[in-house]
Formats: C-alpha cells, sequence, structure tokens
C-alpha cells in the first residue's frame, strides 16, 4: 500500500490509511514506537512508557531544582 511522506514540525509524517491504522491498532494522539530494522521502518503501537524509559529522559539540562508547594491547603493536611 502507498503512502506519502510529508513535512511535520520537528520531522516528516508519513499518512497512515485508516483501514490498516486500524489492523494495526493505531490511534489518533497515542505514542508509537518507530525503529529501523534491517533497512525497514517500523511503526507499533507504543503502550505505556515504563519508569525506566521515562528517566532515561531526564537531564542536567531538564531537572528542575526543589520548589515549595506552600501550606497544606485542603484534606491532604494529616
Amino acid at each position: 500500500m502507498r503512502s506519502q511522506v510529508e513535512k511535520h514540525p520537528g520531522g516528516l509524517a508519513v499518512v497512515v490509511p485508516e483501514s490498516l491504522a486500524i489492523r494495526a491498532g493505531l490511534r489518533d494522539g497515542e505514542s508509537v514506537d518507530v525503529e529501523l530494522a534491517g533497512g525497514r521502518l517500523v511503526v507499533r503501537p507504543g503502550g505505556s512508557a515504563t519508569l525506566a524509559e521515562l528517566l532515561a529522559g531526564v537531564t542536567r539540562d531538564n531537572l528542575h531544582g526543589e520548589w515549595a508547594a506552600g501550606p497544606p491547603a485542603g484534606d491532604e493536611s494529616l
């Protein structure tokens, strides 16, 4: 099945025909895993990120310092 590559902010986008997206389990707005395997571009439904995957994205540049939330304001006070 042929599709089209389009310019998109931050990269390129491939239009996946709806019938193929349904069969592949892809849904609008959900994350996907994309990899190059054996010279082929492979796209799979992403599922939820693991804690290790989330922490792997933390760097010195995007790590914020401590911050004060202020005094208790509701039922969180014990």
